[in-house]
């Protein structure tokens, strides 16, 4: 369920992103996505063996990539605002 929550919202980033809102909501799409797909990847491999596809470990960095791929995106979008309060 989470992935494709995660994953409906990635994608219309990734649209979004495209079609010219800006490479920070590109990057937070892209970040959404590339974690659905991990977290869709695992389950069906649960599903269909009974044991996780990938350790803890390796699931805690992909997700943690995802997080500070998310958090640039976020940082990308909200820079220039930011500039414009403080300056």
């Amino acid at each position: 369920m989470l992935a494709a929550v995660l994953g409906f919202i990635g994608v219309f980033d990734l649209v979004n992103g495209v079609r010219g809102d800006g490479l920070g909501v590109f990057l937070t799409g892209l970040a959404l996505t590339i974690y659905a797909a991990v977290l869709l990847h695992d389950a069906l491999h649960i599903k269909r063996t009974g044991v996780p596809a990938m350790t803890r470990r390796r699931m805690n960095t992909i997700g943690l990539g995802c997080l500070a791929l998310y958090f640039v995106g976020i940082l990308v979008k909200r820079v220039p605002e930011l500039a414009q309060f403080f300056g």
